[in-house]
C-alpha cells in the first residue's frame, strides 16, 4: 500500500486498522506516524486500542524493531487488499463525481422534450460526446431517487417544493385548434361550452390513463369542459396529424403547433379564454447538486 493510499484510508472510520497497516508497511511507529500525518503517540494509542478490541497482540515491539505476530500476519493478509481496493473505489467515485463524462438519466413528458430539449440535443451531444444522456418519456410524476433518475422535467406547478427547480421554458399558453376544413363543415365554437357540440380529439395519459382536461378561464376562475369525440390518442404527434386532416378539434400547448398555425394548416379558437401554465422546469434533489455531468447538462439547457 502506498503512502497516498494510506492517507486515503486514514480518513476512514476503521478504528485503528489504517494505523495497523501503516505500521506494518513502514516497520516502525515513528515512520507510520509521519506517513499518516500524525504524532507518534497517536499511532501508539490507536494501535493499542485496536489490539485491546481484538484481544490479541498484532506486533512484537522492541527498542529496535516492530515485528508482526501470527495474528498480525493474518490480519495483514486480508486487510491490505481489502482496504486498498476500497481506497481505489473511493478515488474512482471522487473522480467520476467531478468528471464531465458519464451518464445522465432524465424523466420527462414528450411535450417537454419537444419544447425544451429536442432542438438542443444534437449540439449537446456534439459538445459533450462522453456524456450518455438517457431520456425516459413518462407524464406521471416519478420518484427520481427510487427510479434511478438524476433529474426530471415537469410543469412548474407539478414540482415538489423540496426539489431544486430550474426553468427551461417560458410560461405556456394552452390552445384549442382545428383545420380550416373542419371549421368550414362544423363551424367555430364561440364559448367553451360550444365544444360539447363538436368532435374533439381526446388525449389519454399513458401512465394514469386519465384524459387531458380541457380547461378555460371563466368569470369565477378555471372551468373544465368534458369534451367528447370519436378519436382518442396517447401521442401528441398523432393528435396534431389528425387535427390537420380535419378529423376534429385538438387541445395542446400553443408552441407545440406553432409551425402548423404559421402555415395555416391549423387555426386557433377560443383564444381569449385560454389559460397559461407555468412552463417546464428541470428539477432534481439537492443530493444530486454536486454531480458534475448533471450540472453540465443543466447549464447547457439554460443557455
Amino acid at each position: 500500500m502506498t503512502d497516498k493510499e494510506i492517507q486515503i484510508i486514514g480518513n476512514l472510520p476503521f478504528s485503528g486498522v489504517e494505523v495497523f497497516l501503516a505500521v506494518a508497511e513502514h516497520g516502525s511507529l515513528r515512520r507510520a506516524a509521519k506517513a499518516l500525518g500524525v504524532q507518534p503517540p497517536a499511532v501508539s494509542y490507536r494501535l493499542k486500542a485496536l489490539e485491546n478490541r481484538l484481544g490479541t497482540a498484532l506486533f512484537i515491539r522492541t527498542t529496535r524493531s516492530v515485528q508482526l505476530t501470527d495474528a498480525g500476519r493474518a490480519l495483514l493478509a486480508r486487510a491490505r487488499p481489502a482496504l486498498g481496493e476500497l481506497g481505489e473505489a473511493l478515488e474512482d467515485a471522487r473522480s467520476s463525481g467531478g468528471a464531465r463524462k458519464g451518464a445522465v438519466r432524465v424523466t420527462l413528458p414528450y411535450a417537454a422534450h419537444q419544447l425544451t430539449i429536442a432542438k438542443k440535443l444534437a449540439e449537446f451531444q456534439r459538445r459533450y460526446p462522453d456524456i450518455e444522456l438517457e431520456l425516459s418519456f413518462n407524464e406521471a410524476f416519478e420518484d427520481i431517487a427510487a427510479e434511478g433518475f438524476h433529474a426530471g422535467v415537469r410543469l412548474g406547478d407539478q414540482v415538489h417544493a423540496d426539489m431544486i427547480a430550474v426553468r427551461l421554458s417560458p410560461p405556456l399558453k394552452e390552445v384549442v385548434f382545428g383545420a380550416p376544413s373542419y371549421f368550414e363543415h362544423h363551424g367555430r365554437p364561440v364559448t367553451p361550452e360550444d365544444l360539447l357540440e363538436h368532435n374533439c380529439i381526446r388525449y389519454r395519459y399513458i401512465a394514469s390513463q386519465r384524459f387531458a382536461e380541457w380547461q378555460f378561464n371563466a368569470h369565477r376562475g378555471i372551468t373544465t369542459v368534458a369534451v367528447r369525440g370519436n378519436l382518442i390518442v396517447n401521442s401528441t404527434t398523432a393528435l396534431v396529424a389528425a387535427a390537420c386532416d380535419g378529423v376534429g378539434m385538438g387541445w395542446l400547448f400553443r408552441p407545440c403547433i406553432e409551425d402548423e398555425l404559421a402555415s395555416g394548416a391549423l387555426e386557433a379558437v377560443l383564444k381569449d379564454r385560454s389559460i397559461e401554465r407555468p412552463g417546464y422546469f428541470l428539477y432534481y434533489p439537492r443530493s444530486n447538486a454536486r454531480i458534475e455531468v448533471l450540472r453540465v447538462f443543466i447549464d447547457f439547457m439554460r443557455e
